[in-house]
């Protein structure tokens, strides 16, 4: 499903007919003093994750609790709670603020069974108010971070309370709404009458949508709409005389949604979402990293790092970036070379390399393989500017006829010295993680030609090879159309293919008419390459030569 923006409102969910009420719980964390640890004795249980609390957990200054830390998200949980008085009626209050750019949401689990609460604010602590029933004498309330890491927030002022309800004298309202499509689900707070919720007249949308079914199920009212909602454009829904159970009949509600991204926060290349980032500033000159954007436009994968947060560097026409994705959210098999599109995610900082972290699962197909991207050549001294290098973050670069000044064999992670025609440079950091065939491998003595995608951050800068072959020893690593002879063209029956050079190892060869239609493929086993042309119509062709990773493509003629 994709990202919804909405209007969003403070968690204020309304309690009908409140009687009485009485505090179980108040926990006020502005009686810690000691910035090394604390232990909270009044209500909560320490942190289960750590023994106790420690520094980067408490801040003593604010009397604020932070919950979590970047390798997993954190709790903390109430001991058994009486709650079973007041007909188990309980209303959980308190504030709470999200840390830089983690999740904007948290969740508040009562015996296990989690309530997201969304919105929270990574400026200012705001406070959230949320009702439950069902309480018993062994009632446990949990706050936990969002997502599995990076899922921290700040929390204080939990208050819980007792309520005894009255008879239910209050209309339903609609809570949220989540479009996907061809439905829209309308969340009201509580359960609904089925006729007057099922009723289509009673629910209209604009930008000449039309409702065409409706189905209840508990509080959640499902839409049939027609035709398609458009990603990036705004709705207004207005419902009226839905009735709740207890035959309360609402006024007109309205709620304004945005389906998917809006078209201001759509970017076409990588160029325009790297800009984004200047108009994330505020006023400090601060960023939240709080929107999310759309890259719409066709990009390359360069080059995945598995090892390392499953860092996947892609590239286009205008530059490149690196999708951080530690939580796994691309599923999808990708390789080197994929052509993709269509990625929503928000834009971080990380010690001045800026990473765009997906919000979404991509699971789609590659719209095409073996895309060639042709790297960047710099040479030593380039790579120690780094305000030049800054501005190709990223991208696929090489360095040639470079001679390593140590010995020995590639260590992961470890910084190497160049020489470069007579001048040696500053440290370049070979930065790979267990890539087969680097690591342990023998360091070249002679010169060589380096490729791999260019990271920079806290001020150094890095070439990440990818596979074994971007530590070369003087040779091309990749094969251009001038590396390929194709003959007779044009050709009658038999095509003769031949490589002018045994540094790039064909192992599949594919033909595509003029439109990009595959007419044939086969596996190749040499260089010497022979294509059967009698079945193919008279016109022109492409031929592309693969050895897995990289690609090559070019034309002959069919008489």
């Amino acid at each position: 499903m994709k990202k919804i923006s909405l209007l969003l409102f403070t968690v204020l969910l309304a309690f009908c007919g409140l009687n009485a009420q009485t505090v179980v719980l108040s926990e006020d964390f502005s009686a810690i003093t000691d910035s090394s640890s604390y232990t909270i004795t009044n209500s909560l249980d320490q942190y289960t994750q750590m023994p106790g609390w420690t520094g980067d957990w408490v801040y003593p200054s604010t009397g604020k609790v932070k919950v979590g830390k970047s390798a997993e998200a954190g709790y903390i949980q109430t001991p058994a709670l009486d709650l079973s008085g007041n007909n188990g009626q309980f209303t959980v209050t308190f504030d709470a603020k999200a840390w830089n750019n983690d999740a904007t949401s948290l969740i508040v689990a009562v015996d296990g069974v989690p309530y997201t609460v969304e919105g929270l604010s990574t400026s200012t602590f705001n406070t959230f108010t949320v009702p439950f029933s069902g309480g018993t004498s062994a009632t446990v309330v949990k706050f936990q971070g969002f997502q599995a890491s990076h899922g921290r927030f700040f929390l204080d002022n939990v208050i819980i309370t007792s309520q005894e309800l009255g008879p239910d004298t209050d209309a339903p309202f609609v809570a949220s709404v989540t479009p996907s499509g061809n439905t829209l689900a309308v969340v009201f707070n509580e359960a609904l009458d089925q006729t007057t919720a099922e009723t289509v007249g009673n629910y209209a949308l604009d930008n000449n949508t039309a409702i065409t079914g409706a189905t209840l199920n508990g509080s959640v009212v499902t839409l049939a709409v027609s035709p398609a909602l458009v990603e990036g454009n705004t709705y207004t829904l207005i419902v009226n005389n839905v009735a709740d159970v207890a035959g309360n009949v609402m006024t007109a509600d309205t709620v304004t949604f945005t389906y998917g991204v809006s078209s201001e926060f759509q970017v076409a290349n990588i160029a325009a979402l790297r800009a984004k980032w200047t108009d994330e500033l505020d006023v400090n000159g601060t960023h939240f990293g709080n929107d999310v954007y759309k890259l719409t436009g066709h990009v390359i994968v360069t080059g995945i790092n598995d090892s390392y947060r499953h860092q996947i560097f892609i590239q286009d026409a205008t530059g490149a970036i690196v999708i951080d994705d530690p939580n796994g959210k691309v599923t999808s098999a990708l390789e080197t070379g994929d052509e993709i599109a269509d990625l929503y995610g928000k834009l971080t900082d990380y010690y001045g390399l800026l990473q765009f972290a997906l919000s979404e699962d991509f699971n789609g197909p590659a719209l095409s393989i073996y895309n060639d991207v042709t790297p960047l050549t710099v040479t030593v001294a380039e790579m120690q500017n780094v305000e030049y290098m800054n501005g190709h973050q990223c991208e696929l670069i090489r360095m040639e006829d470079v001679t390593f000044n140590e010995t020995g064999a590639f260590v992961n992670g470890t910084k190497y010295t160049l020489t470069q025609n007579g001048t040696s440079g500053a440290g370049v950091w070979i930065h790979f993680y267990n890539v087969a065939g680097i690591t342990g491998e023998a360091i070249p003595t002679t010169p060589t030609n380096l490729t791999g995608v260019n990271k920079i951050s806290y001020s150094q800068y890095y070439l990440i090879p990818r596979i074994a072959a971007d530590l070369g020893t003087g040779v091309p690593q990749y094969l251009t159309e001038n590396d390929v002879v194709v003959y007779p063209n044009p050709v009658a029956d038999q095509l003769t293919v031949s490589l002018r050079t045994n540094a790039f190892q064909v192992s599949d060869l594919a033909v595509y008419d003029i439109n990009g239609k595959l007419i044939l493929s086969q596996p190749v086993s040499d260089n010497q390459i022979r294509v059967s042309a009698q079945q193919l119509a008279a016109g022109n062709y492409f031929l592309r030569l693969s050895d897995g990773k990289h690609s090559v493509t070019t034309k002959f003629v069919k008489r």
